[in-house]
């Protein structure tokens, strides 16, 4: 069946800075040059509390592994049963456990042969370094281009690569796997609504061919009759909407600004969300430091006369971020902004986060009250 190497957010869950840092070390597999047992599942396995806020249902881990919600998991055990090992997540720190299951793809397939010049450890037989494409002197993948991107073929529909990725520097810098995904099973996640995965490729979105089409459509019949809804349940809690109350009733200032509201909705052609505006008026345009547990990350919050001034980008790379209708509400001071996915008829909005890096736009949170908490890092007001 055909494959694609799957991309996922750099935000990990799993590590303090983006996907440096892991949280979770791994034991020593060679205790000579100090390769790490790239197998070892830790346990407890910790995520960060602000990340695990995320919208989406699926996201990427470290070392090929990938982050599910309990939907994705019934579907990938009734669709494509024994494919993954399953593990509880729990808050960094704590024995709370998260609504996340880190899954382990099952089964590995060598994807490239290292150069032999490259210095080998003469325990483990490990290399010293074996950067992708640099220095390999095979690729094994059965690799080919089409005109709807780029794909492989492999025989299951979710499989991680045994081949590593390291610096000259040391283990401890990096080392990486990839997660493959089937066409057909990719596809079909964006049936069913289910976000975080998108395919590797610069070429544009690899859809399905005939005999994939058929694939899903009966698959999507399996899980009509199991019961699994076609769309995401939502994250929030019902706690939610009074944390935010006790937030603002917490961190209630004196503020003098007189906006004209009204006036701001006829320039954005935008009703404003109820929380925003909420937000603004009790608290004011306010900074958060550190969000994600990503040091130096300063996300403001932009006053009403502010909104959308500075933008994302128009011209955004992929499809999900072309059909998001952003006004920005908040900075960071790195060149990435936050924004609400305005639609009609929609009291509260979702938010997308711009990163000018990759010109894309990112789900980031179920609404403004939920962005809020996820920047104060859920604790109290």
């Amino acid at each position: 069946m055909r494959c694609v190497q799957i991309a996922t957010s750099d935000d990990r869950m799993d590590c303090r800075d983006m996907f440096y840092d892991p949280i979770n070390p791994l034991p020593q597999k060679c205790t000579k040059c100090g390769f790490p047992d790239l197998d070892h599942v830790p346990q407890p396995y910790f995520l960060v509390k602000s990340r695990t806020m995320s919208p989406n249902e699926l996201a990427g881990a470290e070392n090929g592994n990938f982050f599910v919600r309990e939907r994705v998991r019934r579907v990938f055990e009734l669709l494509v049963p024994g494919l993954c090992t399953y593990f509880p997540t729990c808050f960094k720190g704590t024995s709370e456990q998260t609504p996340w299951l880190l899954a382990v793809p099952n089964h590995q397939v060598a994807t490239a042969k290292v150069n032999p010049a490259i210095p080998h450890c003469d325990s483990c037989g490990e290399p010293r370094s074996a950067h992708p494409g640099t220095q390999w002197s095979e690729s094994l993948l059965r690799a080919y281009a089409r005109k709807d991107g780029w794909s492989c073929e492999l025989d299951h529909d979710i499989l991680k690569s045994g081949t590593w990725g390291s610096s000259e520097r040391g283990w401890d810098q990096w080392i990486s796997r990839d997660l493959y995904m089937s066409v057909r099973l990719l596809n079909l996640l964006k049936k069913i609504k289910a976000k975080g995965f998108h395919a590797a490729t610069c070429q544009k979105t690899t859809s399905p061919d005939k005999d994939e089409s058929v694939w899903i459509k009966e698959k999507l019949q399996i899980l009509e009759a199991a019961g699994i809804p076609f769309h995401a349940d939502g994250t929030l809690s019902d706690g939610d909407a009074k944390w935010f109350r006790e937030y603002l009733k917490s961190n209630a200032r004196d503020i003098e600004a007189d906006w004209d509201i009204k006036g701001v909705e006829r320039r954005v052609k935008a009703k404003l969300p109820k929380s925003y505006v909420d937000f603004v008026s009790t608290v004011g345009p306010a900074s958060f430091e550190n969000v994600d547990e990503q040091e130096g990350f300063t996300a403001s919050i932009l006053g009403p006369n502010e909104l959308g001034v500075e933008g994302y980008a128009a011209d955004v790379e992929d499809e999900e971020s072309r059909a998001v209708n952003g006004l920005t509400f908040a900075t960071t001071g790195h060149g990435d902004c936050f924004c609400f996915d305005v639609q009609k008829g929609k009291k509260e909005y979702a938010v997308f986060l711009f990163k000018h890096e990759y010109n894309l736009l990112e789900p980031y949170a179920e609404n403004f009250a939920a962005c809020i908490k996820r920047f104060a890092g859920g604790r109290d007001g």
